[in-house]
């Protein structure tokens, strides 16, 4: 056993591995250099600084260091050089290892007048599910799943699954390191989404110039405008509205109810409650408001007597109802109520229509609740009713454009996918922009969906996904952690060259603030003068300047727990080879060669007890 040990430790302390090592670390230096100049720091610390295979390396290093100096145990005093020399290198590994496994890099970014106290971690991607139920009733927080997906596409097949938490389990199934969003738009079986309608805008020749979905209530950059009606008979308000000519001043409100349209006149029946048939309901045109705002208690005013923006205040009064429902209604959006700022359905509709409404959009479609599609077209300030249309309709508009419906769906929901987005899209080898996307599998009470998810996306970064249990949130976004002070930016400075030509410097002053320790002072962090308080690092490092907006902010933060042992490490690493020279260059006591007089042959300082002992 002692024998294959001393074994064992001969060949790891040899000179020759010692000598392989260190060439092919000298190498691997080399290729990650060039590495990182040609792909960036990011895919060099992936592939080569934080992979397994280099962590292996310096492992054998280390090995290899210490076996050489066990082998030589019994040290003598000339072999001191050589002992701090690796110890000094052994120190420093250690340090990275440190560095690797309890090392921090974040960034913190915030506005002129924010205080931050979270650092995000931008090498780690973080899934968090909030269970909307759970968290209603005990204040539960978010179960969190953490992974570092890499720096580039996963390749097909390649699966993550990231276990289980609260009954809850996520799987990635792909990942795309910059991607874009793409849109679609399926039937939606349960019948509760709203209408979805694909359009194409064709050109002269009949040629397609864009294609384009719209929902509902949505307006389209080419004014083009998807609207749902509340009731069947909407569509006479939609397709035959009153002529301006013969409208009241103060306009016509429309009222619907039991199946049956009723016009009121405003301008003669204004504080007045106005029957609605035989049903014993009746409509109160409490006040009229010619340019309509909301004041500072929430109240609708009127800014002056000019129809700028007309609106109507109506008390709706139901058989069997001791107080009525209030209710709005406006000119220009004849959409808009108050029932889902309530929380009720008002069985009476309403469309508002004014003389000083004009139309808005060039093309608008109407869905009424029976899943028809109406179209009318605006021109001049007029409309033209087109009637019913469907899948495969086209439709000519001013400016020999013409507009072709290809696809309806009377109850659509989205689906949203992506698609990976290289730098070559964009010429001139820059990088993406777009932010990562992921496609993820979650688990919850015995049903697994798929959804796709951009990271930090405003718009796909957070979907909700509904369970037997009730829905859940699931966002996808950078790990973040917490500090246990906070940094407010008071101002951001910035120093540009002479001429404006690029920036000169830049430094945020911030004001610490450590309640732990009683710290509230103010600081300066600048290009070359970094922040150091607790046991993290802050930098300068960029910032954002957007027109009409205050100043953004960007730091680095650091936090390395080996720094101590790599400045040990390098500082006895050079005590070891100023002494291995330093007895090198010592003078030696040499024996008397031949016939040479002992004297002679003596250096001089240095004593010579043979020669001494045969004097008389």
């Amino acid at each position: 056993m002692r024998a294959a040990a001393g074994l064992l430790l001969r060949l790891f302390g040899s000179l020759k591995l010692a000598v392989v090592l260190m060439a092919t670390l000298a190498v691997v230096l080399a290729c990650a250099t060039v590495l990182e100049r040609a792909a960036g720091r990011e895919c060099t610390l992936w592939y080569v600084y934080h992979s397994a295979w280099f962590i292996a390396l310096l492992a054998v290093l280390a090995a290899n260091l210490l076996a050489s100096a066990l082998i030589r145990f019994r040290w003598k005093r000339r072999q001191t050089g050589f002992l701090l020399t690796h110890a000094g290198v052994l120190v420093l590994l250690a340090g990275a290892a440190a560095t690797f496994l309890a090392g921090i890099e974040g960034q913190l970014s915030f506005r002129e007048g924010e205080t931050s106290d979270t650092l995000v971690m931008t090498d780690r991607s973080q899934f968090s599910v909030l269970h909307q139920q759970r968290h209603a009733d005990g204040g539960q927080s978010p179960d969190t799943f953490t992974f570092q997906p890499g720096p580039v596409d996963w390749p097909a097949g390649k699966t993550l699954d990231l276990g289980e938490r609260n009954s809850i389990g996520l799987k990635v199934l792909k990942f795309y390191r910059h991607a874009r969003a793409e849109e679609h738009w399926v039937a939606d079986e349960s019948g509760r989404g709203g209408p979805a309608l694909k359009i194409s805008l064709l050109g002269p020749e009949g040629q397609a110039v864009a294609e384009q979905w719209l929902v509902g209530d949505q307006f389209s950059a080419a004014q083009i405008a998807l609207h749902r009606a509340s009731a069947d008979l909407m569509r006479e308000d939609f397709l035959q509205p009153p002529a301006k000519d013969d409208m009241d001043p103060r306009g016509v409100l429309s009222a619907h109810f039991e199946g049956q349209r009723y016009c009121i006149p405003v301008g003669e029946n204004l504080g007045k409650k106005v029957p609605l048939g035989e049903s014993g309901a009746a409509v109160e045109i409490a006040e009229y408001l010619p340019a309509a705002k909301v004041g500072p208690a929430g109240q609708l005013t009127s800014e002056g007597d000019q129809p700028k923006n007309p609106a109507l205040e109506l008390r709706v009064h139901l058989p069997g109802k001791d107080q009525p429902l209030r209710q709005l209604a406006f000119a220009k959006l004849p959409w808009l109520s108050l029932d889902g700022i309530h929380g009720w359905d008002c069985p009476v509709k309403f469309w508002y229509h004014h003389p000083a409404a004009p139309a808005a959009v060039g093309v608008e479609f109407l869905q009424t609740p029976d899943g028809e599609l109406y179209c009318r077209l605006v021109s001049e300030g007029r409309y033209e009713p087109r009637g019913s249309v469907g899948k495969g309709a086209q439709l000519e508009i001013p400016q020999q454009i013409k507009i072709a419906v290809l696809d309806y769906l009377p109850s659509a929901r989205r689906e949203v996918s992506f698609r990976p987005v290289y730098c070559g899209e964009f010429g001139g080898g820059r990088v993406a922009r777009e932010e990562a996307a992921a496609l993820v599998e979650v688990t919850a009470y015995g049903t697994a969906q798929q959804v796709w998810l951009g990271r930090n996306d405003a718009e796909y970064g957070r979907q909700r996904l509904a369970t037997p249990q009730g829905p859940l949130d699931v966002t996808f976004g950078y790990e973040s952690l917490r500090l246990q002070f906070s940094l407010q930016l008071l101002q951001f400075k910035r120093g540009v060259n002479p001429g404006r030509m690029g920036d000169a410097s830049f430094a945020s002053s911030v004001k610490l603030i450590d309640k732990a320790r009683g710290t509230e002072e103010v600081r300066e962090i600048s290009m070359n003068r970094p922040l150091v308080h607790d046991k993290y690092t802050f930098y300068q490092s960029s910032y954002e300047e957007r027109p009409g907006e205050s100043k953004t902010s960007m730091l680095s933060v650091s936090y390395d727990p080996g720094r101590f042992w790599k400045y040990l490490g390098s500082v006895i690493l050079c005590l070891g080879i100023f002494t291995t020279y330093y007895l090198k260059a010592r003078p030696r006591c040499q024996a008397p060669l031949g016939n040479a007089s002992p004297r002679s042959s003596a250096s001089p300082g240095c004593h010579n007890t043979r020669s001494a002992a045969s004097e008389p």
